[in-house]
């Protein structure tokens, strides 16, 4: 499994970077729209961001963890900055804050695996801790949102239409992602450790 997680990651990278180096290449292209170039090489950049994070800052990340991530990255910032996808089919945009709930509890299932050592014993600690740390990211990234808006007149709520909607609706399907992920994992980890055999008492 861990060798298909590492190239399944291997390539959506590979297909980041491309789409990345393309839409870069057509920028320079005349009569084309596209014309973010300063986002279309922070994707190629941010393709990298696992390898910095563990070789760089010589910090752990799974390949669970750098999926979940890349899960986050394609419609939040491929589909939905770099093509503007956001602007002809506005679902995508629910579907990047699910990602994100995605995200935030694979998170938090590391922070947890790497700060407690007896597992059994904080297991339901732990699905807690990952589906509050999704609320919580989802809370905080509104407040982003909402701030923006606010001191440099952005508007990324929507305020004047559908600000509370949208805020909620963004929270909700972040927290839908974290509680769906955290199940996945609770369920994975249940029936891995079941299929261990029981240790012979001497």
């Amino acid at each position: 499994m861990k060798q298909y997680l590492k190239q399944i990651n291997l390539c959506i990278k590979v297909i980041i970077i491309t789409v990345g180096v393309l839409l870069s290449v057509l920028y320079f292209v005349p009569g084309t729209q596209f014309y973010k170039i300063w986002s279309y090489l922070a994707t190629i950049a941010l393709a990298f961001v696992p390898e910095i994070w563990r070789h760089v800052f010589k910090l752990k990340a799974s390949d669970e963890l750098e999926l979940a991530y890349y899960i986050f990255l394609i419609p939040a910032m491929v589909l939905g900055i770099d093509l503007d996808i956001y602007k002809v089919w506005t679902p995508l945009d629910k579907v990047a804050h699910g990602s994100s709930g995605v995200l935030a509890a694979v998170v938090a299932w590391e922070i947890s695996g790497q700060a407690y050592t007896k597992k059994a014993e904080t297991k339901w600690y732990k699905y807690i801790f990952m589906i509050c740390f999704a609320a919580m990211t989802a809370a905080v990234w509104e407040c982003f949102e909402y701030g923006s808006d606010k001191l440099f007149g952005t508007h990324m709520q929507e305020l004047i239409s559908v600000g509370l909607d949208d805020t909620m609706q963004d929270i909700l399907f972040a927290l839908c992602g974290g509680i769906l992920t955290t199940g996945l994992i609770g369920i994975l980890e249940h029936t891995g450790s079941s299929r261990k055999p029981a240790k012979k008492k001497s």
